[in-house]
């Protein structure tokens, strides 16, 4: 994947160590990133505490993924095409509420597309790719919205803001 998403906060939403795995193991997010979210989310009522504190104080040169699986194994599993919607989800709907910040929006949006794999869901609000069922781009993104939202609480995979 390319790794160009920058501009996504990902530390705003709940995230299983498998998702956060996922998500650096195909440059979605760096090792700086998981450590800040080890610090965000780092409470003394978490599953795991010592193992995400670990993760907290880690030096720049140590070894963190010896932690990511001794957290996974406290984990329900997931499936893993649920941990790549969750991303998707979660990198589009950003990328949407933030259009107006980029001058090549749709290019940003044709790079997720790509490197999720052309997922027929996006077609639609893919400048180069015919209109679904004669919606505009906007109602197509709406549409995948409101769509992966729901698909992700169906699966139990709620994307929670941190309160």
């Amino acid at each position: 994947m390319s790794g160009n998403y920058k501009f996504m906060d990902f530390s705003k939403i709940k995230w299983s160590w498998q998702e956060l795995l996922f998500g650096l193991e195909n440059n979605l997010i760096s090792r700086k990133d998981i450590i800040k979210y080890a610090i965000h989310t780092l409470d003394e009522g978490i599953l795991g505490f010592d193992i995400v504190l670990k993760i907290a104080i880690a030096d720049e040169y140590e070894n963190i993924f010896p932690y990511f699986h001794e957290l996974i194994s406290l984990e329900v599993l997931e499936e893993a095409s649920t941990i790549k919607d969750k991303w998707r989800y979660v990198i589009l709907k950003e990328l949407h509420a933030k259009k107006s910040d980029f001058d090549d929006f749709n290019s940003i949006t044709e790079e997720v597309y790509a490197d999720f794999g052309y997922p027929k869901d996006m077609a639609g609000f893919i400048r180069y790719m015919p209109l679904t069922e004669g919606k505009s781009m906007e109602e197509s993104w709406q549409a995948y919205l409101t769509s992966a939202k729901k698909d992700l609480k169906t699966n139990k995979k709620k994307v929670f803001m941190h309160e």
